[in-house]
C-alpha cells in the first residue's frame, strides 16, 4: 500500500524536475557609486571572446571605452547603439570608438536610447540604470545586475539587432 503512494509523488516529482525551467545564474548584483564601481563592466569586455553588443545612453567614461577599443583589437565583434544628442556631447566616447574601427550607431532625432544592457559572447547580459560615465561612476546612485543565460541573453540580443537595424543608416 505505501508502495502504491509512492509511486504517483514519484512521477510527479521526476515530472516536475524533467519540465522545471532552469533558473539564470546571476554573476553579480552593483550598486554604484565609488571609483572603482565600473571594474566589473571592464573584466567582462576584457574577457570576451566573440561578441560585445553595447547599447547606452551615454559614454564617457574612458577606462570603458578602452576596454572596448582592446577588445575590438583583440578581433571582439564590439557594437556600440547610443543616443544621438548625447554622442554630440564633447566628452562623449562616439568619436574614439569610430576611431578605432568600432561600429557606432546612433537612435534617431525623435528617440532617446535610454537602454543600458550590453550582451557579451552571447551569454551574458549586464542591464540597470548606470550610466557609464564619471558621474554614474563615482557619485551617482546607479545599478546594474550580470546574468548569465543563454535566453535571457537571446532575448536581449534579438532587441539589440532590432534597434541596430532601426537607427543604422
Amino acid at each position: 500500500m505505501v508502495k502504491k503512494r509512492l509511486i504517483p509523488i514519484f512521477l510527479l516529482l521526476a515530472t516536475f524536475l524533467y519540465i522545471s525551467p532552469s533558473f539564470a545564474e546571476v554573476l553579480g548584483i552593483y550598486f554604484p557609486p565609488g571609483k572603482r564601481a565600473h571594474r566589473p563592466i571592464i573584466r567582462l569586455y576584457k574577457n570576451a571572446q566573440k561578441s560585445i553588443h553595447l547599447a547606452i545612453y551615454t559614454l564617457t567614461k574612458n577606462d570603458i571605452t578602452r576596454a572596448l577599443i582592446r577588445a575590438h583589437k583583440r578581433g571582439v565583434d564590439v557594437k556600440v547603439i547610443m543616443d544621438d544628442e548625447k554622442a554630440e556631447n564633447i566628452y562623449s566616447d562616439d568619436e574614439k570608438l569610430k576611431a578605432a574601427g568600432i561600429e557606432v550607431v546612433k537612435d534617431g532625432p525623435l528617440s532617446l536610447m535610454h537602454n543600458k544592457f550590453a550582451i557579451i559572447d552571447g551569454i551574458i547580459v549586464y542591464t540597470g540604470s548606470y550610466n557609464h560615465t564619471k558621474s554614474g561612476t563615482e557619485y551617482n546612485d546607479e545599478n546594474f545586475i550580470v546574468i548569465k543565460d543563454k535566453r535571457v541573453a537571446e532575448v536581449y540580443e534579438r532587441q539589440f539587432q532590432k534597434l541596430w537595424e532601426k537607427y543604422k543608416r
